[in-house]
């Protein structure tokens, strides 16, 4: 089966993180450029899909910009998911897991908003499909990132919080 953005050469991607970043609070072209050690124009002859992006480009943009939709567009169709890594110190890894947890149930939620919303027409159309597929791809990354981080601490003692901690 023939990949449809296999002939863009990078306009799709462009554009997406271009659309990321502006939609973003917290960062903008000129940090996102700085960060990735770019002039403000060359990001920008980037941004407008003038000069392709370079593999190393593209891992300095994801250290840089930490979104996770354009980790995933570049996983698409393949059989890997983005996922966040958790971080804990020692004294902080029980907490780290009840809030890993606790987003996989946000996330589902946001998943049944969705569906919901769009099915109120007993019809989904092409909005509605890439809401729901959104929602599920930040549900699976939760569920991952959580998957990893427990993997990882696997035959080892959990710190746990003490009584204080858990009640401030």
């Amino acid at each position: 089966m023939p990949d449809d953005d296999a002939h863009d050469r990078g306009d799709h991607f462009a554009f997406l993180v271009k659309m990321a970043i502006k939609a973003s609070e917290r960062y903008d072209n000129a940090s996102v450029a700085k960060k990735m050690g770019l002039s403000y124009h060359a990001f920008h002859q980037r941004l407008d899909n003038k000069t392709m992006f370079s593999a190393d480009e593209v891992r300095r943009l994801i250290a840089s910009f930490p979104d996770p939709t354009i980790v995933s567009y570049l996983l698409r169709g393949t059989e890997f998911v983005a996922a966040e890594r958790i971080t804990a110190d020692r004294s902080e890894e029980e907490e780290a897991i009840y809030q890993a947890a606790h987003r996989i149930v946000f996330e589902a939620t946001d998943v049944l908003r969705v569906i919901d919303q769009a099915l109120a027409d007993e019809f989904i159309d092409q909005r509605d499909a890439a809401s729901i597929t959104k929602e599920i791809e930040e549900a699976e990354r939760s569920l991952v990132s959580l998957r990893e981080f427990v993997s990882a601490r696997k035959g080892t003692r959990v710190s746990r919080m003490s009584p204080t901690d858990k009640h401030s």
